[in-house]
């Protein structure tokens, strides 16, 4: 069984997708001085002089979308908390969606782990974790002159039962010729959309995929590791669609004409 990156860019979003599987989208286009004019307190009112929450909540809050179409949009991928290459498939799939979306639309850049890893040794002395692969994404953008960056990652839990010709197994040839274990999995992926200048989430989207396999004894754990592989390119190539129509969205929320 693989383990779940819950860790990595969207943990609180990935456990959502674990128990209850996703297939859509969302955007955010709200200002934060709008956001902050119903706070009431004034800033530095706190009588202690420890860390105050209100004060966190008005530097988080206190920032606007300032994305504006045509635009420059990375593609980072995160695998194992690793920003990582995009296959073949993938590539060849954001690149019908950036037809599909139109040249007003502007075009998708995928992120260079090289030049973001580049870029990530100049600041920081040391690694300090997979969180840590967020603020690599953002300074790799950043050199790469991108507007934001989509970033997206997917995982995926796998199960087994036995099947009636689970008897077989009790020979040393119906192990490796009868199929006798069912393999199940389910893949999620899921992105969000971040302005690399000021951190803004523009957005998120998500998709799940179910399969199952028949498998023998024998070669269960290899086919267990393969299915769980196709199934998260397939999850992705399924997150894509959400992920055009988030963007066909944003568009129009930020004013201007969607397609």
């Amino acid at each position: 069984m693989k383990n779940p990156s819950f860790q990595i860019s969207l943990p609180v979003l990935g456990l959502l997708l674990l128990f209850q599987g996703c297939s859509n989208h969302s955007t955010q286009t709200t200002s934060g001085k709008g956001y902050l004019d119903g706070y009431t307190q004034p800033i530095g009112s706190s009588s202690s002089g420890k860390s105050n929450l209100d004060e966190e909540v008005r530097e988080v809050a206190a920032i606007e979308p300032t994305l504006r179409f045509p635009a420059r949009i990375g593609l980072a991928k995160v695998r194992h908390g690793k920003l990582v290459n995009l296959t073949i498939e993938e590539f060849e799939a954001w690149s019908q969606a950036k037809d599909d979306l139109g040249q007003s639309f502007g075009e998708f850049v995928p992120v260079s782990p090289l030049v973001a890893e580049s870029v990530y040794s100049m600041k920081v002395s040391h690694y300090s974790g997979a969180r840590d692969v967020l603020r690599k994404i953002r300074l790799g953008a950043a050199r790469q002159h991108l507007d934001a960056v989509l970033i997206y990652e997917s995982f995926s839990e796998n199960s087994s039962k036995k099947l009636a010709t689970s008897i077989a197994n009790w020979t040393l040839v119906g192990a490796y010729i009868v199929p006798s274990r069912e393999i199940q999995t389910v893949a999620f992926a899921n992105a969000t959309l971040m302005d690399v200048r000021n951190g803004y989430p523009y957005g998120t989207a998500c998709a799940s995929v179910r399969d199952k396999e028949p498998v023998t004894l024998a070669f269960e754990h290899n086919r267990r590791n393969s299915l769980s592989d196709r199934n998260e390119i397939k999850g992705i190539l399924k997150l894509i669609p959400e992920v055009k129509q988030m963007f066909l969205k944003l568009k129009q929320d930020l004013g201007g004409e969607a397609g």
